[in-house]
């Protein structure tokens, strides 16, 4: 007799129908309900897979949510940068721009104390450019300065020629009514180079001589140039005002022989010509 085995399975139970007709032998009945007791397992392992793999979707999503959320974080970072660079090259750019501008400007001519009239000094300023070897002139002190080396053969007092060219022009701007006011020192200086021939010593005995007596020689180029004796005075230092060291052992050195020219008003004379004698 055919039987008929029809297995349905609801809610997690497995029901098997039997055959309604006739009956099962027992090996039969317990080798079906065995197969029952296993397709259940496996559904119940099935259906734990399947919520485990729920709790591993959950957990992706959440996930994936977190990790958009970071991106969306660095996307507004990036963006926040690439301002920041635009801005950067922007300033960059006006300073490089700036830099540039401020090549083309000259650069600011240095502020110099000028103690003469604006006249006299820029005068005396061109004088110094016509005759730069000879010549330098300090606004700041009033001084016009004469390379001794260039003014004098050495261990003499005569004035060149090209010096005497020079203070006749100067005279002229002393002369002029912008200067009228100012009194003329003139200071010879020599280095620490003894006298050593006995000709010029005889004229010379020693440096302070011939310091004094070249501040004399060019006191009389300017008098006969034209510039008022009693405007004048001349001095002599000698060795002992040196604008640098001499070389050592008596070795001198040329930027201390010099001849300095200084205007001074005239109420800085040592002297007044009218003053009354001095008790």
């Amino acid at each position: 007799m055919k039987t008929v085995l029809v297995v349905w399975l609801a809610a997690g139970t497995v029901v098997v129908l039997l055959p309604a007709v006739g009956c099962v032998a027992l090996p039969e009945h317990q080798r079906l309900l065995a197969a029952n007791r296993r397709v259940n397992e496996q559904l119940d392992l099935s259906m734990k897979a399947v919520d485990g793999l729920k709790g591993e979707n959950s957990q992706l999503k959440a996930d994936l949510s977190k990790t958009t959320t970071r991106l969306d974080a660095s996307l507004g970072e990036a963006a926040t940068l690439r301002e920041q660079k635009q801005l950067l090259d922007a300033a960059v750019a006006e300073a490089r721009r700036r830099i540039e501008a401020l090549g083309e400007v000259p650069p600011p001519v240095p502020i110099v104390a000028r103690i003469l009239p604006a006249p006299v000094d820029e005068a005396l300023v061109e004088l110094q450019k016509a005759n730069p070897d000879l010549i330098a002139y300090y606004p700041k002190h009033g001084m016009v300065k004469l390379k001794s080396d260039l003014t004098f053969d050495p261990g003499q007092d005569f004035v060149k020629p090209a010096a005497t060219d020079a203070l006749t022009k100067f005279v002229t701007i002393v002369n002029s009514p912008q200067a009228a006011s100012l009194n003329v020192f003139v200071a010879g200086h020599t280095d620490d180079i003894p006298i050593g021939r006995e000709e010029t010593r005889r004229r010379h005995p020693n440096n302070w001589y011939l310091s004094v007596h070249r501040a004399v020689a060019v006191q009389q180029v300017l008098a006969k140039a034209g510039l008022d004796p009693d405007r004048m005075c001349a001095m002599g230092f000698g060795e002992y005002h040196p604008v640098e060291p001499n070389r050592p052992n008596k070795a001198g050195n040329p930027a201390n022989r010099r001849v300095e020219i200084w205007l001074v008003p005239a109420d800085r004379f040592l002297t007044a010509p009218s003053a009354p004698p001095r008790e």
